[in-house]
């Protein structure tokens, strides 16, 4: 039996995608990837978790390019060294057990003993929004920090095409250590922003996306199939694409 089509023949979504669009606990960005990556260009996966769309990634760009992605779990990067030599794309695909925030050195890590995701341990992540998810059991472990401007610039990237960032509400973090990056290099950034998790940071959804379009960039949601422009966050949507304003003709139809 031939596996579901993303998109129909005359460019429309699928009746798989608009069934994804629906549901909201399935990644319907992985379609969003396939659409936007290309052979031999640099994406980052920051907060790479089980590898979807690390793996989308690495299929997209191909030998001839190369995927940076960021992992603080050891056993979700285990996970992830075997996947990528299981799928041949281990030799342009280069992991990293770091957490990336706005500077260099360690925090402690939170790792719930059930299947679930980690989060950072502080002064703000015990929330009284996050207390079912701090009574669960957990082991905490120290993981490095660095800034994605730094790794970058120490791996000898001149450029990156694409940015994806999902890190449980750490995203603020995780952007100014990367104002190099969006200032100079100018990638399409995939990055999850909600209120639920943003809040064990002291911050909104809205202090995201103005965080992101302080560089220049312009915000949409990816929905049935399209590329929509949005003025800031929308009830119901975690997951946006912003664009660079001078690239907004090339991506957006």
């Amino acid at each position: 039996m031939a596996a579901p089509r993303a998109r129909s023949d005359d460019g429309r979504p699928s009746r798989l995608e608009r069934a994804v669009d629906r549901i909201p606990f399935l990644e319907k960005e992985l379609f969003l990837l396939r659409r936007l990556v290309r052979p031999g260009q640099v994406c980052v996966d920051i907060g790479a978790a089980g590898g979807a769309h690390l793996l989308v990634m690495a299929r997209g760009v191909g030998p001839t390019g190369r995927v940076l992605g960021f992992e603080p779990r050891p056993g979700s990067l285990a996970i992830l060294h075997r996947l990528t030599a299981l799928l041949g794309v281990d030799e342009w695909v280069e992991l990293h057990q770091v957490a990336l925030s706005d500077g260099e050195g360690s925090l402690p890590l939170r790792i719930p003993v059930v299947p679930t995701r980690a989060h950072f341990h502080g002064s703000t992540t015990d929330r009284e929004g996050t207390a079912a998810f701090a009574r669960l059991p957990y082991r905490e472990i120290q993981v490095p920090t660095a800034r994605l401007d730094d790794v970058v610039a120490a791996a000898g990237v001149a450029r990156v095409d694409l940015l994806k960032c999902d890190v449980e509400g750490a995203e603020l973090r995780v952007l100014a250590g990367a104002r190099r990056i969006l200032d100079e290099h100018r990638p399409l950034v995939i990055l999850e922003a909600d209120d639920r998790h943003q809040a064990r940071e002291d911050a909104t959804s809205a202090d995201v996306h103005a965080a992101v379009v302080a560089h220049g960039y312009h915000a949409h949601r990816y929905r049935r199939g399209r590329i929509e422009p949005v003025d800031g966050p929308v009830a119901g949507e975690d997951d946006y694409l912003f664009v660079p304003e001078e690239r907004i003709p090339l991506h957006i139809a």
